[in-house]
């Protein structure tokens, strides 16, 4: 009888959500969520956060329709930056770039954008089936995951930097590490007292994870782009049945993508964990046990149908405690409550009892958003390969200058766009020494998950029981240290079997001094042990996460350099050619010049005059083209149409109010 009654409800909310003005809000949501997750610095949080003030004036039903497709539609199309230009527009598409950029780069772009698609539309209608039929069970089985839970889980999302790294595990998890510290600078989330702030206004708040995701990926991604010869980004040509190839892929691996989209549907349904961490563990998890692990990486279809499959399904996932316990699974999840609060609707158990119709019109539109979104992201795939064919001279500077606006949109703060510059540069110099930025990018999602976690459970250890049997011996603890355990040691041991062991031997030699990442590791772990000492001068709790957290940097760099010291490898590894090196040198200090005139030219004009500089320098100096008085007008007309993007998208339908200076 219960069931007859859901499908009643389901069957009327449907009937509402496909009433004309709901279905045209649906997929005006959809544009806006898939082209908002698609730009750096627009998460899915500030699409859906831009979007709430627009439902005030709307009714109920269509204002439910309108937010639950942004939310949709920004989950997926950060997959799109991250395919065709390796810098996911989202956190929650990190894992995709991992084989999505490389089938990139073997001319399958339109087959990783179309994989992406049709995997975001079938984690997301998983997740919104789980949401209809066992949001309750899932709301009790989410509460059973206390602090302690939640710590070992971000443990455990960190040994997947065992298994992405195989060949470099010790730098991976030094790039992890690296991660974590970043996410130490702020307040202290016991005492709410500054840390590692050097007496800096702007640090108080901590690093925005977004703006420093921007940086690690796109500027970075950029300055390796500009070595490149290539005068595209990739080779593209218009392949016909590439769509039905992408659905092909889909349909045999429907066994991982159903196992994937639990993972994200049960994932997203923890509160603060999110699509990022969902996608992650999903993606590692298939690569874990998969026949031939090593593929993941080079660009599989499975890498990019995995993960995207898990961070849809955890829009259901972040929803299921918010409409049965009004527990938001998100932080997304979180503003999109305050729109449905704002129609007057409330979540949690009274939602069911006063307004059920409300409820399912919601459930109801969240499928429909997922078919719609093959629709609207089969358009936008359209559009979107079109960049293949701009020369990478043309789409360095404006990748640059919407990371800029991008950077400045999150918190309106020219601190960001600051840390976003220099994030970028400094991953470039780490990506040099094999030191990767999806590793920094992992550990700086989870550091604050797991440091709130361990304070958490510690004060909950002060009340009732020890730290020990809360930490170690609950059931949820001990099932999560075997899981760690055995992800750690399992990816150890097939790589042992299958790599050469590096040649070691017990006398010393100086070769090492030559190599680059030498270098690089040594001054990351004298960074490391200065922090060892700051965090000693901390107090109480205050003081636990960070000082294992630099003494894990510190231990790990003494490690990886001893181990240089020791190998017999000759010859400098940053064997870029010196003309190269003055190129992306300069072209660094282009973008940093840029940065100061932002307030004193404003935003708009700053960007402007920063394009001109970059496309030149890019076209006649490390393009070699001659100049003329027709390459000129090219470029200045760029840098205007550039431009007028920005301040359409920004300023005028996001309302980001950027610096003013003498001009714009």
């Amino acid at each position: 009888m219960e069931l007859i009654s859901i499908f009643h409800h389901v069957l009327a909310g449907a009937l509402q959500a496909l009433m004309p003005a709901n279905l045209c809000i649906m997929f005006l949501g959809l544009v806006v969520g898939i082209v908002g997750g698609m730009l750096p610095g627009i998460s899915t949080i500030t699409a859906v956060a831009l979007f709430v003030p627009f439902t005030f004036a709307m009714p109920t039903d269509m204002a439910f329709v309108g937010l639950g497709a942004v939310f949709c539609g920004a989950m997926y199309g950060g997959a799109n930056a991250a395919i065709l230009i390796n810098t996911p527009g989202t956190a929650a598409s990190i894992a995709t770039s991992f084989d999505g950029y490389p089938m990139n780069r073997k001319g399958r772009a339109e087959e990783a954008l179309y994989l992406s698609l049709l995997a975001s539309a079938f984690g997301g209608l998983f997740g919104a089936i789980m949401l209809l039929f066992f949001f309750e069970p899932l709301s009790a089985l989410a509460l059973e995951f206390g602090s302690e839970a939640f710590f070992w889980m971000g443990i455990f999302g960190l040994t997947t930097l065992a298994s992405m790294f195989p060949r470099q595990i010790a730098k991976g998890l030094l790039g992890g590490a690296i991660g974590l510290a970043l996410s130490t600078i702020g307040l202290d989330p016991s005492s709410a007292m500054p840390r590692f702030t050097f007496g800096s206004f702007d640090l108080i708040q901590g690093l925005d994870m977004v703006a420093v995701v921007i940086g690690l990926f796109s500027i970075s991604q950029m300055l390796i782009m500009l070595e490149s010869k290539e005068e595209f980004i990739s080779s593209f040509e218009k392949k016909t049945g590439v769509f039905r190839v992408a659905f092909g892929h889909l349909i045999h691996n429907v066994k991982k993508l159903l196992v994937a989209s639990g993972i994200g549907t049960f994932i997203g349904a923890l509160p603060g964990a999110g699509g990022s961490v969902a996608a992650i563990v999903a993606y590692n998890e298939m690569k874990r046990w998969d026949k031939n692990p090593e593929r993941y990486g080079t660009g599989v279809p499975e890498g990019v149908l995995v993960p995207e499959s898990a961070n849809n399904a955890s829009v259901g996932g972040a929803l299921v405690p918010l409409l049965s316990l009004g527990i938001p699974g998100s932080a997304t999840a979180a503003v999109l409550a305050g729109g449905l609060m704002a129609q007057g609707i409330t979540p949690g158990p009274q939602l069911m009892e006063m307004a059920p119709e409300m409820a399912y019109v919601f459930i109801a539109s969240l499928i429909m958003a997922n078919f719609g979104m093959v629709l609207v992201g089969f358009v936008t795939i359209k559009i979107c390969t079109r960049v293949l064919t701009v020369p990478k001279l043309y789409i360095i500077p404006a990748v640059v200058a919407i990371s800029l606006i991008g950077s400045y949109s999150l918190r309106s703060s020219m601190f960001d766009v600051l840390v976003m510059i220099l994030a970028g540069g400094i991953s470039y110099l780490m990506l040099k020494s094999k030191i990767m930025p999806a590793a920094i990018a992992l550990g700086l999602v989870l550091g604050s998950i797991i440091e709130e976690s361990l304070v958490i459970t510690m004060m909950r250890a002060k009340g009732k029981t020890s730290l020990a049997d809360l930490l170690l011996f609950s059931p949820m603890s001990m099932a999560f240290i075997a899981a760690i355990i055995l992800a750690i040691f399992i990816p150890v041991y097939v790589n042992r079997k299958k790599q050469k062991p590096v040649t070691l031997t017990w006398s010393p030699s100086l070769n090492c001094l030559r190599r680059y990442d030498f270098w690089v590791t040594a001054l990351i772990t004298c960074v490391g042990a200065f922090f060892v000492k700051e965090s000693m001068l901390l107090e109480g709790v205050s003081r636990i996460f960070p000082l294992a957290v630099y003494s894990a940097i510190t231990v790990l760099g003494v490690f990886i350099c001893a181990r240089m010291f020791f190998e017999r490898v000759s010859g400098p590894v940053f064997a870029m050619p010196r003309r190269d090196r003055i190129n992306v040198a300069l072209y660094t200090l282009i973008i940093l010049a840029i940065y100061p005139f932002l307030s004193i030219l404003g935003f708009y004009t700053a960007c402007f005059f920063g394009l001109i500089a970059m496309a030149a320098f890019g076209i006649f100096h490390v393009g070699g083209k001659p100049v003329t008085a027709r390459a000129c007008c090219n470029i200045v007309v760029y840098a205007v149409c550039i431009v007028v993007v920005q301040y359409v998208g920004f300023h005028m339908l996001l309302n980001v109010q950027t610096p003013k200076g003498l001009f714009i």
